[in-house]
């Protein structure tokens, strides 16, 4: 039964309607990516330099985009210059292939960890989006660990009135019997202060 007769012929509410459309819609949306990669990989499989590249196997494999799980096969050459093996596929979309993520998945995935404000939360929020669990606080912990930062701007050169840097210590007991205090430092740099009535 396709989707339309089932949104027709069972009463169904708004929201059932909503997600079952939207699963539709993931579901289309990986067999049309599917046949995509499939199709780049077959022309680039018939206008290989084949002295170069030796055809192996195919290999199926698994990628996590934006509209739920992706699943097609590529494949994977014999490189005899660089003695090597590798996926044209990859090399020719600029795209990791041993990375079970796809870019767009990765770019959300760092801008809702830098939102938000934990990692689970940044999953939890993927997870609603996507409509299932797509990575781990974990997995999202590495990829912005990973992930390059923006250069950084050159701020007009400032002359402060007032610079205030101050620091402390803070001695920390130790659980364990027998350990030592430990001093967490803490530093604090400022420019001045902001007048707040009459003070």
């Amino acid at each position: 039964m396709n989707i339309q007769q089932h949104l027709t012929t069972n009463s169904l509410t708004w929201k059932e309607i909503e997600l079952d459309l939207f699963r539709a819609l993931q579901n289309a949306f990986a067999e049309l990516f599917t046949a995509l990669l499939e199709d780049i990989d077959r022309q680039l499989a018939e206008t290989r330099d084949k002295r170069r590249y030796h055809l192996k196997d195919k290999r199926r494999t698994t990628i996590q985009t934006l509209f739920g799980e992706v699943t097609f096969e590529r494949n994977y050459y014999l490189d005899r210059e660089q003695n090597r093996y590798t996926f044209l596929l990859d090399s020719f979309l600029a795209f990791d292939g041993s990375q079970s993520i796809s870019p767009c998945l990765e770019e959300t995935a760092v801008g809702l960890a830098v939102d938000c404000s934990s990692y689970r939360k940044a999953a939890r929020t993927l997870a609603q989006m996507v409509g299932y669990p797509v990575m781990s606080h974990e997995a999202i912990r590495q990829l912005v660990l990973e992930a390059e930062a923006p250069l950084h701007c050159p701020v007009d050169q400032r002359y402060g009135r007032v610079l205030f840097v101050e620091s402390d210590g803070l001695f920390v007991s130790r659980q364990a019997k027998g350990k030592r205090a430990k001093e967490d430092k803490i530093l604090t740099v400022h420019e001045g202060w902001k007048r707040n009535g009459s003070r």
